[in-house]
């Protein structure tokens, strides 16, 4: 199987993607949007005082954020582009704070809540992202987040012959990383999906147009062969397929 060099996929690059396919996004995520959905009914009501969104893009989960009144919130992302569509398709209220960056890198504090809708599976450190983020939350403080499992798009790499590109780990591995970093389980949930396209084609540019296609791990040459293959490995009357597996945390600061 080919190694992929992880660090390939460094801060530039990803901002360069996201920003890149901002605009078409929401059209093509809609697993995200189906995430967001899912996430937000593990959301406490009335929401806490001090809210943090990581990752929260051109905003799919902010709007179930913004369904109760919220006294202060701070929205964070690593694309200025995602960032400006958001902000131009979303009424935000006075007291919201948008960060540009690396939530990796950045010292939040004093936060209630703390929320991220498929975004801890692109953090280089995530034990130390975890650790980062038990500090900036206050006591009773919950951090709820959603991410993928190693059996995401399993099918693509077994026919394009490719390593994931990112680090893609079990829930028993995470389960111990949010251990190790002071946090207690307080909810989880696991979901596998199977989502049917017209073609591999399809798949590629759904992909792509919500900034996290792998085309270019692919040489050119091999493209149209790993779509035939793909194509014959993972047909069905219904279409070709690719599995999700996606994981739900809710996660409250350890005494």
């Amino acid at each position: 199987m080919n190694s992929i060099n992880k660090h390939l996929i460094n801060d530039e690059s990803l901002i360069d993607s996201f920003s890149k396919h901002a605009r078409s996004y929401d059209r093509y995520a809609q697993l995200q949007k189906s995430m967001a959905e899912r996430m937000a009914s593990f959301l406490p009501d009335p929401l806490p005082d001090n809210i943090l969104e990581i990752g929260c893009g051109t905003g799919l989960f902010t709007r179930h954020l913004l369904t109760q009144p919220i006294r202060q919130l701070i929205l964070n992302d690593i694309a200025p582009g995602m960032l400006e569509i958001l902000n131009n398709s979303i009424s935000l209220p006075e007291n919201t704070k948008i960060v540009s960056g690396n939530a990796e890198r950045i010292d939040f504090e004093n936060m209630d809540l703390v929320c991220a809708n498929a975004v801890f599976q692109w953090f280089r450190k995530p034990q130390e992202t975890l650790k980062k983020l038990n500090c900036a939350l206050k006591n009773k403080g919950e951090l709820i987040f959603s991410t993928f499992g190693p059996k995401t798009l399993l099918e693509f790499r077994e026919a394009a012959n490719l390593t994931s590109p990112i680090d893609l780990y079990t829930n028993d591995a995470w389960k111990k990383m949010i251990h190790d970093s002071g946090f207690v389980i307080k909810n989880f949930e696991i979901e596998i999906r199977k989502i049917f396209f017209p073609s591999t084609l399809t798949l590629l540019k759904n992909l792509q147009q919500i900034g996290a296609a792998p085309i270019r791990m692919v040489k050119t040459g091999g493209l149209r062969k790993l779509m035939r293959d793909y194509d014959s490995r993972f047909s069905t009357p219904q279409g070709v397929y690719a599995t999700w597996e996606l994981y739900y945390f809710t996660l409250t600061r350890g005494n």
